[in-house]
């Protein structure tokens, strides 16, 4: 996508440079105006961008992330429900699952779940989802008052575009090892 936006803004720079040189120092007779803004940018351009561009068709979609992105919620961020419509809106826009995770770091299952999301396999499967961190023993009344009703924990919570439940959760007390913490998280995370 970077390329895509410096390839365009060089090439309305280059545009520019040519339109605001006098005709009588061009390369192409004044009779010929339209030729000239078309040569001068095209002879310059293998130098400024020697990368190929991508497909017309790769730029119009949003690319997902390469990995998982985790984000620890704090107070000094601001307020809960401030953070939770920030990240739902970024994730939105860039065509990614937005999932809020509410645990607390004394909580087996949810050590569980955080040494398994940790592992760099598992981050490069999950591209294109945000995991955001809210621990209980923090958040626990601001959880409730935005509708995140846990009665035990780890439990996650899909967002919808405002940051607020989306309907779709998965308790994580269900998933006693490895292997069950694997299948039902990792599920659950794709949408699965």
């Amino acid at each position: 996508m970077k390329r895509i936006l410096f390839a365009s803004c060089w090439l309305l720079v280059a545009c520019d440079v040519s339109a605001s040189q006098p005709t009588d120092t061009a390369k192409v007779p004044p009779t010929e105006p339209v030729e000239a803004s078309v040569v001068e940018p095209e002879q310059a351009k293998p130098e400024a961008a020697p990368q190929p561009e991508p497909a017309p068709a790769a730029a119009a979609e949003p690319a997902p992330a390469a990995a998982l992105s985790i984000v620890e919620l704090k107070p000094s961020a601001g307020p809960l429900a401030q953070q939770l419509r920030l990240y739902a809106k970024r994730a939105a826009k860039q065509g990614q699952r937005v999932v809020l995770e509410m645990g607390a770091p004394w909580c087996p299952p949810c050590k569980r779940a955080k040494a398994l999301l940790a592992e760099d396999g598992i981050k490069a499967d999950l591209g294109g989802v945000v995991l955001l961190r809210a621990n209980s023993d923090v958040w626990g009344e601001d959880l409730d008052d935005l509708g995140f009703n846990a009665p035990v924990i780890p439990v996650y919570y899909a967002l919808d575009e405002a940051g607020g439940p989306s309907g779709d959760s998965a308790r994580g007390d269900r998933w006693k090892n490895r292997a069950q913490v694997r299948k039902g998280l990792l599920a659950f995370l794709r949408g699965e």
